[in-house]
C-alpha cells in the first residue's frame, strides 16, 4: 500500500482555507510522500488497520513542512513601527524554524512504530548527545 497525503488533509491539519497554496502543498506531498514512505517497514504498509496512523503521521510532516516554510519566507518575520503603531512578529517567530509547530516531529513520533529498524534506532540528538557523553567520561 502506497501513503495517500491529500492536499485538503494538510490544508486541514495546517488551519488554511486559501487555495493560494495549492500548488506548494502538492509539491510537498509529491516530495515527502516517497521518503516518508521509505522508510517505513514493509510490514506497516501492508497492515491495513494501521493504515490510518501512517496517513495521519505523514499528514502532520507534511503540513508542519509547509507551515515551516511560510514562516521562513522572507518577510515573514519582520516587524515595524509607524506612528507609535508597532506591527511585530508573530509569537511563532522565535520557535524552531525548521518546525515551529512541533507537527513534524509528532508526525514522525506517530510513525516511529513503524519505521524500518535502521530509522527507528535513534535520531540525531541521541547520537549527538552519546559522543558528547563519551567526550567528557574522558576528561
Amino acid at each position: 500500500m502506497a501513503i495517500t497525503v491529500t492536499r485538503e488533509a494538510v490544508k486541514r491539519t495546517a488551519a488554511v482555507s486559501s487555495n493560494a497554496y495549492d500548488a506548494q502543498i502538492d509539491a510537498l506531498i509529491a516530495d515527502l510522500a516517497p521518503v516518508i514512505e521509505y522508510t517505513l517497514s514493509s510490514d506497516a504498509l501492508a497492515d491495513s488497520t494501521v493504515e490510518p496512523v501512517l496517513r495521519r503521521g505523514a499528514t502532520e510532516i507534511v503540513a508542519g513542512e509547509f507551515l515551516a516554510q511560510r514562516l521562513r519566507a522572507e518577510g515573514a518575520t519582520e516587524a515595524f513601527e509607524a506612528g507609535g503603531v508597532h506591527v511585530g512578529e508573530a509569537p511563532q517567530s522565535h520557535a524552531d524554524l525548521g518546525d515551529p509547530y512541533r507537527l513534524i516531529e509528532r508526525g514522525w513520533a506517530r510513525l516511529t512504530p513503524f519505521l524500518k529498524p535502521v530509522y527507528a534506532q535513534s535520531n540525531t540528538r541521541d547520537r549527538e548527545r552519546q559522543v558528547s557523553e563519551q567526550a567528557i567520561s574522558g576528561w
